[in-house]
């Protein structure tokens, strides 16, 4: 929504993938700490088998953290200072799933909170993601507390209710981090 209104939008699940890709730095340090198991005929990360591993080793879950997010982080912050130095008013955006689990939230100046209670959440990872119930119960256990993350965020977008409500909510969001940006 916020790319309609003229955001630039850095994902990190989209950087997360480019860091897995075949032959990266990233790739040849998880086939190094997983081994061959994890990983198809054509070298493509296996990401269901990897999901289904650290969800039962928190270690292992730990360990390959400690080897993507610097890596996703250097990149998007790359594509920032590209982005910003071509075109300095643009709203720039980085949508971190887990901000504060890499606690790197002291790195930005506004922190946006999309917001669904824990119960909507299991319900859309069993939707989206065609997982168990257990599996999407487990999946939040890795992450800080929804309701702790609201406390964190500068602003919340409630994204619990249907589509129009949160549409509202992102164009007053929009329309308060642009009046900013112009000052």
């Amino acid at each position: 929504m916020f790319v309609q209104l003229g955001a630039v939008v850095l994902d990190a699940d989209w950087y997360a993938r480019q860091a897995v890709r075949p032959g990266t730095d990233c790739w040849l340090k998880l086939r190094e700490l997983l081994g061959e198991d994890f990983f198809a005929r054509d070298g493509e990360l296996q990401r269901r088998k990897l999901r289904n591993r650290i969800l039962e080793d928190d270690r292992c879950r730990r360990e390959i953290d400690a080897i993507l997010h610097p890596c996703i982080m250097e990149a998007m912050e790359h594509e920032w200072q590209r982005r910003l130095a071509g075109s300095p008013q643009n709203l720039i955006i980085f949508d971190i799933p887990l901000l504060f689990e890499a606690k790197i939230g002291h790195r930005f100046d506004t922190i946006i909170l999309v917001y669904a209670p824990a119960e909507i959440q299991i319900q859309r990872l069993v939707n989206r993601d065609k997982v168990s119930r257990r599996q999407a119960e487990q999946t939040l256990l890795m992450q800080l507390p929804i309701e702790s993350k609201k406390e964190k965020a500068h602003i919340i977008i409630d994204n619990s209710a249907g589509l129009e409500h949160t549409r509202r909510q992102v164009a007053e969001v929009w329309q308060r981090l642009s009046t900013v940006k112009r000052q």
